[in-house]
């Protein structure tokens, strides 16, 4: 059945119950009622208008083909796709990878259904937070992240950053699941980067004391070794990421125990303190020892130099002595005796006795050592005794010895 009031764009209409050229096929007749359209004559005319727009002679396969021609022509080339600076394409044949990448630039895969395209960014640094976010109220728990135990079994706060990028794009596509699929709002599913820090994480705090990771520079080496462990679990799961730094932002005692643990750090700043000092000290005596004691050596080598030097003149005179004393040994043993002597009783009190008398009984003597000093000194060793003439005889006898 068909209906025939058609006007307007579908054509002059026909007649019987037709109202004029120039309502559409929805319009309403003049009773208001409304008349479905004639899809039989909505496509006779169709295809007469694509006859009038095709060359002639051609019959409706020829048509049909040249329709199905340009489909195909359209759908290959849905297939151009262009891939940005920052990416690497990842072209699939029904969900199979090649192992060619595409550079930036346009290039062409098949269309859906038969293949698709990927195109992750490689040079996009990527950001994973454990035990806080960034924008976030403080007053947010992520006590299930940072709380972690130490390796002296006391419970620390700990705040990371980890900073990765694409190193392997097939395995980082294919070796896991998606490792954005946790970044998404309300997503309970966690990151794999984020499970493989926070695991590191944990592993090297549990292996040091609480005094080392609240330290700067402590808390700088457990974030180093927690970036290599982290980065030997990711190349175990063949994930294709490499972690471009893994810092410890913060590590500090939970508010519960804080004031406990701020003593305790003043307590270990005092004894670092004293130990300061006492090895200032230490380096102030240590340094005056060696000093004197270098100043000992310098002496003793001194005082060694002077020996040996004397000792070799003193040699040397005897040397040259000792070859006079060859040439004429009673001369030389003479003046030796001589100055021997001198040297002696040059010094010495003495008085002159005469022994001539006898057994007399009076012994005459001459107090030498009175006059002298009753008499100036002399500026030289007085000469030689002067020997005194008897009393009875004029013989004359020499005595030393000294007063009593």
């Amino acid at each position: 059945m068909s209906w025939n009031n058609q006007g307007g764009p579908w054509g002059g209409g026909g007649s019987g119950g037709g109202q004029g050229g120039g309502q559409s096929p929805w319009s309403r007749g003049p009773g208001g009622g409304g008349q479905p359209p004639d899809f039989e004559e909505m496509l006779r005319r169709g295809q007469d208008r694509m006859k009038n727009l095709v060359p002639g002679g051609m019959g409706p396969g020829k048509v049909g083909a040249l329709i199905a021609g340009v489909a195909i022509l359209l759908w290959l080339a849905s297939g151009l796709y262009q891939v940005q600076p920052a990416e690497r394409g990842v072209p699939l044949v029904f969900g199979k990878f090649d192992g060619t990448l595409t550079e930036p630039g346009l290039h062409w895969n098949w269309p859906a259904p038969i293949g698709s395209v990927l195109t992750p960014n490689v040079a996009a640094q990527n950001t994973v937070e454990i035990g806080f976010r960034s924008g976030t109220a403080s007053s947010t728990n992520f006590d299930d992240e940072s709380l972690i135990l130490t390796g002296d079994e006391n419970i620390i706060q700990v705040e990371a950053v980890v900073q990765w990028f694409i190193d392997d794009v097939e395995k980082y596509l294919f070796a896991i699941r998606d490792p954005n699929e946790a970044l998404a709002p309300d997503s309970l599913k966690q990151d794999t980067v984020k499970n493989a820090a926070e695991a590191a994480i944990r592993e090297i705090v549990g292996q040091s004391p609480f005094e080392v990771v609240i330290t700067g520079e402590g808390r700088e080496e457990v974030g180093k070794k927690a970036q290599q462990l982290a980065q030997r679990i990711l190349d175990s799961y063949n994930s294709g990421i490499k972690i471009e730094r893994l810092s410890l932002q913060r590590s500090y005692a939970p508010q519960d125990v804080a004031e406990a643990f701020r003593d305790v750090v003043r307590a270990g700043a005092d004894a670092q303190s004293t130990v300061n000092e006492a090895t200032a000290y230490s380096n102030q005596v240590t340094q005056q020892a060696l000093g004197q004691a270098s100043q000992i050596k310098n002496q003793a080598e001194g005082y060694r130099s002077e020996k040996v030097a004397i000792a070799s003149g003193d040699a040397q005179r005897f040397t040259q002595i000792y070859e006079q004393y060859k040439q004429n040994p009673g001369v030389t043993s003479r003046r030796l005796y001589l100055e021997t002597l001198e040297q002696i009783m040059g010094n010495m009190n003495k008085v002159l006795i005469d022994t001539s008398q006898g057994g007399s009984g009076a012994v005459p003597y001459l107090p030498l050592d009175q006059l002298l000093r009753q008499q100036p000194a002399p500026t030289q060793p007085p000469a030689a005794a002067t020997p005194v003439p008897s009393a009875s005889s004029g013989a004359t006898t020499t005595s030393t010895g000294s007063t009593n």
